[in-house]
């Protein structure tokens, strides 16, 4: 009786293409108070958003 031949193929995790683009950052100079509130919470928006796009990809890659 032959016995099949298992070949193993490795399969590359596809990541989306814009999980992989850089985040954008402000480069907003303020002059004001206000307007430093409005930077430092357009930075915290950019590190959210740096940080979810982190766990998508981790997902992606152990689902493997």
């Amino acid at each position: 009786m032959c016995q099949p031949k298992i070949e193993y193929v490795p399969v590359k995790p596809v990541v989306p293409a814009q999980l992989l683009e850089p985040t954008p950052i402000s480069n907003r100079q303020p002059v004001t108070y206000r307007d430093l509130a409005i930077l430092a919470t357009e930075h915290l928006n950019s590190a959210q958003q740096a940080n979810a796009d982190k766990a998508a990809i981790k997902e992606i890659l152990s689902e493997q």
